[in-house]
């Protein structure tokens, strides 16, 4: 019963569109830094270069699942025992106040580990074998991922070939085997009626007087502006306004909001942290763990060699 629009500040990819080597790839990064932006704002891959903090994001029809590994694991309850938590989100004496929720995305997504069925990644086995060497087997287990193994029809009829084990995973899977929201939930909306707009940037949100509709500041990019002109004003009207561009892309966006005159918040821009994942390196072991070595070959090709 409503009127659904998707604004998307990048570009709209399908598998088969994504880089495979590194020229191409080096053509798809866009960095921010405190001294300024360069690189098309549509690139797939952005940066944040910052003193404190540096992170990788995605630019694209269907975000940061785009360049991803699509683990998904829910948060341990002490993480929303936080009393920084609103108390609708926290968890209390036991009871999880979203776990209704991260089951609904769980099952759009298709969560599921890493077949037994199929022959593991060396790297797999490798952290298998040292969670048995430092007398803890019960720390290894095969996480759940958002990743299609068989042939599948998804929501709003995508078809998805299975995964190949490329390795692809973080520069966009070229198979459809990943399950990103370009794959889930975007294709279920447009199912339901949702019109997608991509390559036009929301600049910031204003209230107009109490009880009027909120609008929404744009800028169209590239072929974005074939679609709304190079109108320097664009702007939509809504009663609903969901800002679903992640950390750095919802916080800029109030930021330019408030910047404007909306009223937010004071700690707006404050208290980020990273994710919670670990990078550990090892060297001069027993075990070979290279999973993927590249090869260049004549043209713009290279030949991947698989290692176990």
């Amino acid at each position: 019963g409503r009127r659904v629009a998707v604004l998307e500040r990048g570009r709209e990819r399908v598998p088969g569109e994504y880089p495979t080597w590194w020229w191409p790839a080096r053509r798809e990064i866009q960095l921010n830094t405190p001294s300024g932006r360069r690189g098309d704002r549509r690139s797939l891959f952005e940066f944040h270069v910052n003193p404190e903090l540096h992170a990788l994001v995605g630019c694209g029809l269907g975000g940061t699942s785009l360049i991803n590994a699509n683990v998904v694991e829910p948060a341990e309850d002490a993480v929303f025992a936080d009393p920084v938590w609103p108390a609708a989100l926290r968890v209390t004496d036991g009871h999880r106040p979203l776990a209704p929720y991260e089951d609904r995305a769980r099952a759009m997504l298709r969560a599921t580990p890493y077949p037994e069925t199929r022959r593991a990644p060396a790297k797999l086995g490798a952290l298998e074998a040292s969670a048995a060497a430092i007398g803890r087997p019960d720390a290894f287990r095969r996480p759940s991922i958002a990743v299609t193994f068989e042939h599948h029809v998804g929501p709003g009829g995508v078809v998805q070939s299975p995964c190949t084990d490329c390795g692809d995973c973080v520069t966009g899977c070229n198979q459809g085997a990943k399950n990103t929201t370009l794959m889930t939930y975007l294709p279920d909306a447009v199912a339901h009626g949702a019109d997608v707009f991509c390559e036009v940037e929301v600049e910031r949100v204003a209230r107009r007087p109490a009880g009027a509709p909120w609008v929404v500041h744009l800028r169209a990019l590239g072929d974005g502006r074939q679609r709304f002109g190079h109108a320097g004003q664009l702007f939509v009207t809504a009663d609903v306004v969901v800002l679903g561009a992640g950390t750095f892309g919802s916080t800029r966006i109030l930021s330019r909001s408030a910047h404007a005159g909306l009223e937010l918040s004071p700690a707006l821009g404050h208290r980020f942290s990273g994710n919670g994942d670990v990078l550990a390196f090892g060297y001069d072991g027993r075990r070979r763990t290279i999973v993927k070595a590249w090869t260049p070959v004549s043209g713009d090709k290279i030949v991947f060699r698989y290692d176990d």
